[in-house]
């Protein structure tokens, strides 16, 4: 554990000796993550800024397994984040973040500092690590890096963020993404996302549910690409293009297969009057064009279930009505995965989701928020007796500071 904390500390030093810093003249263009750039000439002293975040949570799970038992688990959660940010200079910054997640049943305690982390994309109740450890670089006005341990996340717009790939840290979650992340403001409508991440041996960083096997030396690395539109305002909330790889990860009749992702993301906001607030409805459409036999991931349910021939497919809508009432938001998702969608944190394979979410917003820093959530198999497997279902409830505060 503190082997890797060296590496990361000793790799973000050495990068900012590699990169020139890039001082703006005149006022600033923009900024990236809320970092802004000074002007030329001007003298800085380095600053250092504290934040953190706390949320207290209450959930009730209901399930009925495929063989008809069924069980009650209600528990108290929390989780806290604690984070830090050093301006170097007006154009590179050093940003730390410990998490903290805890529950009322949870068995044991523990700081780590992995690699990876479980296939869902995220750590369990009693855990404690940093999901925030970087150097961020302005290289050009438009052109910015980042280097580390940093939150790399790209859900469908609206506050109730899921995405089908390389979306984490929902609600009590905590995940990461550990590697190197470029932003480019390649057009004046356009801006352009690299990011290349490490996986170690037992897993992922980001979701990677079984039978994804990362030991494999080519495996070592994923890559994700996103395109996203930088006009948000008028008819558009959203409109963004995902791609992520990564190499033999996947085993499969004695040999070990690529697995890639597509997915798109498009959220509108609708042309309805009203005296405030507004309307949105979106989408988001993913396809695994080569991607394991469904029989591979969940036995008792045929390959030609899938609704394209060879590929997986997962796609969710939502809607929201946002501040129709002051300080009061509400939406409702639905959202379908098939059984070899194996990338996604907010969906599990196989999963059919339906919720409702209503947010009230208190103040800037305080807000209470509740959902109910309904889950079931999109297929039944043949073994089964039944489909298993989910109902769950949470209630919940978030206050940052």
């Amino acid at each position: 554990m503190l082997s890797r904390a060296l590496f990361f500390l000793t790799f973000t030093l050495a990068l900012s000796g590699l990169f020139p810093l890039h001082a703006q003249t005149g006022q600033a263009s923009g900024s990236f993550f809320g970092v802004n750039s000074g002007s030329a000439g001007t003298s800085f002293s380095p600053e250092l800024h504290f934040y953190g975040a706390f949320r207290p949570v209450f959930t009730h799970v209901e399930t009925t397994e495929r063989d008809g038992s069924s069980g009650t688990v209600s528990a108290l959660n929390a989780r806290l984040h604690l984070g830090s940010r050093l301006d170097v200079t007006p154009d590179f910054w050093l940003q730390t973040r410990l998490a903290v997640r805890v529950a009322s049943n949870q068995n044991n305690f523990r700081f780590i500092f992995e690699d990876h982390t479980p296939g869902s994309g995220s750590y369990p109740a009693g855990t404690a690590t940093f999901d925030e450890l970087f150097a961020a670089f302005n290289l050009t006005p438009s052109l910015h890096l980042r280097a580390g341990r940093f939150q790399a996340r790209y859900p469908l717009a609206g506050f109730i963020p899921k995405g089908m790939d390389r979306y984490y840290g929902a609600n009590l979650s905590i995940g990461h993404t550990d590697g190197l992340w470029l932003r480019w403001d390649a057009h004046r409508d356009w801006r352009l996302h690299g990011v290349v991440s490490h996986n170690g041996s037992r897993g992922s960083t980001h979701a990677g549910r079984s039978p994804m096997n990362f030991q494999d030396d080519a495996a070592r690395l994923s890559w994700f690409f996103n395109a996203e539109h930088r006009n948000t305002s008028g008819l558009w909330v959203q409109r963004e293009l995902s791609i992520s790889h990564t190499s033999n990860v996947i085993p499969e009749d004695g040999s070990l297969q690529n697995y890639t992702a597509v997915t798109a993301r498009a959220m509108l906001r609708l042309p309805v009057q009203t005296r405030s607030g507004e309307f949105w409805a979106g989408t988001e459409l993913g396809v695994v064009p080569n991607a394991p036999g469904i029989e591979t991931v969940t036995p008792g349910i045929r390959n030609d279930r899938s609704f394209i021939t060879g590929a997986a497919v997962s796609w969710q809508v939502s809607a929201y009505a946002n501040e129709v009432l002051p300080g009061h938001l509400f939406g409702v998702l639905y959202g379908e995965t098939e059984p070899h969608w194996l990338v996604s944190s907010s969906f599990s394979g196989n999963t059919t989701m339906a919720e409702f979410r209503h947010r009230f917003i208190l103040s800037d820093t305080l807000n209470f928020e509740w959902r109910i959530r309904y889950r079931t198999d999109l297929y039944r497997p043949s073994t089964s007796d039944q489909s298993r279902q989910i109902a769950d409830f949470y209630a919940r505060f978030t206050y940052r500071f």
